[in-house]
């Protein structure tokens, strides 16, 4: 209690000003952690990926 007190006298910010902060940050720190998920799980292969086994590459025209 003693830390929000302080925050609180603090000239600078206003309960607005410290709302917005934290949910600005908590938002950015939010987004950072899913990218990182999305980025590092397990890739799963899809079909969709894989290139077809015979590829024309029209060399005979």
């Amino acid at each position: 209690m003693i830390g929000l007190q302080v925050l609180a006298q603090a000239d600078g910010l206003n309960a607005a000003g410290w709302t917005m902060l934290i949910g600005c940050v908590g938002m950015v720190c939010s987004l950072v952690t899913f990218c990182y998920y999305r980025i590092l799980r397990d890739p799963r292969p899809s079909d969709h990926h894989h290139a077809p086994l015979e590829i024309d590459r029209r060399e005979s025209d």
